[in-house]
């Protein structure tokens, strides 16, 4: 079983501290969850930075997930990973899915299977989820 962590990005620190608090209530602690939202001084936006310093605070774990929410927050994702010791960034995997979804669901794989090509996978099929008929 791998041991996988997760970084939440979003343009605001708040929806990533909330999805962080969502995900962490179905987490049996098995999933190590950071949250990296919003740009330096609080202000909206993202930091590669502060993205980077989350994924190094993960580097313990096999695998690094990354679920991010708009497209400048992929772009500072990105960068992030090229700023790391290539030990870390080799252990990062972007998850292309909806945020909250997307996360909320490879979370729960992870504590149930710990498989990164499973939790991936719920990840991604979150998109197809309806919410309403």
């Amino acid at each position: 079983m791998s041991k996988l962590g997760v970084v939440l990005v979003s343009h605001s620190a708040d929806i990533a501290k909330g999805l962080k608090d969502i995900v962490d209530e179905m987490n049996d602690g098995s999933v190590t969850v950071m949250a990296a939202g919003g740009a330096d001084e609080g202000r909206i936006g993202t930091s590669a930075v502060k993205i980077m310093e989350a994924m190094e605070a993960l580097a313990d774990n096999d695998y690094i997930l990354v679920y991010a929410d708009l497209g400048s927050s992929i772009m500072s994702a990105e960068t992030a990973v090229e700023m790391l010791e290539e030990e870390v960034a080799g252990k990062i995997r972007m998850v292309d899915c909806p945020i909250v979804e997307g996360a909320l669901a490879g979370v729960v794989e992870g504590c149930v299977s710990g498989d990164l090509d499973s939790v991936i996978k719920a990840s991604e099929a979150a998109r197809e989820v309806r919410k309403f008929e």
